[in-house]
């Protein structure tokens, strides 16, 4: 499907310069921990307080967040809830490895009534280790970008409430691709011609990450495919479309087209914005960096792969969530949907005031100046008319197979068919036990 026409709009620069890490960086439901929170900022440990609400009937709560590497981001937190009048909410600004934190107190009864998390865990969620925010979410659901619900949802219930989501694509330098007479690819192939042909002995056509496999999960879906089947009782990975598309990249990195041993990986775009490569996978939190560093920059979503494919942008993001031991359920899916559904204001200016995020809300990201022109407008319609997402049901079991065939043929020149159909059998093993 071309959607040309709806990614070719000129660029402006955003009134935030400084780099956003709120990347999540998880493979569908499954949170990778360790590149995702670390992407956030400096880890050091420890939790931090913040202020109170407006105390309401007395009623506390406990708010968790991750540590954000975006200045402005605790105390703006800290904010909404001294504006919340319908409890005393706390704002515990958790540093180091939140993952293991958050786990550690939803198990234990540990002091929190209110999170983010960026994956639910369908056996956590088995557990009662989250509160069911159905009756919250139900109401208002159609109003959600579609893709921000996938991550909170099982079967019929819904555990979260998206906060922000971040999509990921291609960045591009407009003076580059006109300069060569290269028109913006639609599909897997002109990308490829045109990193090819943009490769010069001073700077490589394509940055991919340093190992190479930047985009090779939202390329499941470019390449006509689904981590999992409707019915979730199988994976849907490998299609055609899929092993021709990786056997491509190997290609590339072969013929010394992608960017090797960059300083940073694909979530920084310094490599991109130093000229190191003249196309990168990268995401939306990048946007205010890069365009105060270039006044030419382009985005596209992920070209269609194969026969079957089709444009992508994949989505990662932030949900809201209560904890199932809380003593106080009602009171925190309250402040929750005040805080998330009804604050527009608030939700705005945490995607938008400190980085660059899209709120999943679509009114509300149709009303956000940033998003009404040049690249802002591009990634909110990307995310608004082709974004994907993974489910929770997506494990770390059944995805090593893949990843693993995925490093095979990346990096190894592995045949990509052989290794999939192995990564297939290994998964539905997975799945089925």
């Amino acid at each position: 499907m071309s959607r040309r026409n709806e990614f070719t709009r000129s660029s402006r620069s955003l009134r935030s310069a400084g780099l956003s890490r709120r990347s999540a960086l998880g493979v569908g439901g499954l949170a990778l921990a360790g590149g995702a929170l670390a992407a956030c900022g400096s880890n050091t440990g420890g939790l931090t307080g913040g202020g109170g609400g407006g105390g309401g009937d007395g009623t506390a709560l406990s708010q968790w967040y991750h540590q954000y590497g975006e200045e402005g981001t605790q105390q703006a937190a800290t904010s909404y809830a001294e504006a919340y009048p319908d409890a005393d909410v706390s704002v515990n600004w958790v540093t180091g490895d939140y993952a293991t934190k958050l786990s550690t107190a939803l198990l234990s009864g540990g002091g929190v009534d209110v999170f983010e998390n960026n994956a639910i865990a369908v056996d956590q969620a088995e557990q009662g280790r989250y509160a069911d925010l159905t009756d919250v979410m139900e109401p208002v659901k159609d109003q959600f970008n579609e893709a921000s619900l996938g991550p909170v949802t099982v079967g019929d219930q819904i555990w979260g409430v998206p906060m922000i989501v971040d999509p990921q694509h291609f960045y591009y330098r407009k003076s580059v691709f006109e300069d060569a007479g290269i028109a913006v690819p639609e599909t897997w192939e002109d990308l490829v011609a045109a990193a090819e042909e943009l490769t010069t002995d001073s700077q490589k056509g394509l940055f991919l990450g340093n190992n190479f496999d930047a985009c090779a999960w939202a390329m499941v879906w470019a390449a006509g495919g689904t981590p999992l089947n409707e019915a979730k009782d199988a994976v849907a990975y490998n299609t055609p479309g899929y092993a021709e598309g990786l056997g491509s990249i190997a290609t590339m990195q072969k013929n010394g087209v992608l960017l090797t041993g960059a300083p940073s990986d694909w979530t920084d775009p310094a490599a991109f914005s130093s000229g190191l490569a003249a196309i990168t996978w990268g995401g939306c939190w990048a946007l205010p960096a890069l365009e105060a560093a270039h006044d030419d920059i382009g985005v596209f979503p992920h070209p269609a792969v194969g026969s079957e494919g089709s444009q992508v942008a994949f989505m990662g993001g932030w949900n809201a969530q209560v904890a199932g031991n809380s003593e106080n359920i009602e009171a925190a899916k309250e402040f929750v949907k005040w805080l998330w559904i009804d604050q527009t204001e608030h939700q705005t200016d945490w995607s938008l005031s400190y980085g660059f995020h899209i709120p999943p809300v679509t009114a509300t990201a149709d009303q956000a100046e940033a998003l009404k022109s040049g690249n802002g407008l591009e990634i909110a319609t990307m995310a608004k008319e082709l974004g994907v997402t993974g489910t929770p049901e997506w494990t770390g079991d059944i995805d090593t197979p893949r990843a693993d065939a995925v490093s095979n043929i990346l990096k190894n020149g592995a045949d990509p068919a052989t290794e999939l159909a192995a990564a297939e059998e290994a998964s539905n093993r997975a799945i089925a036990s």
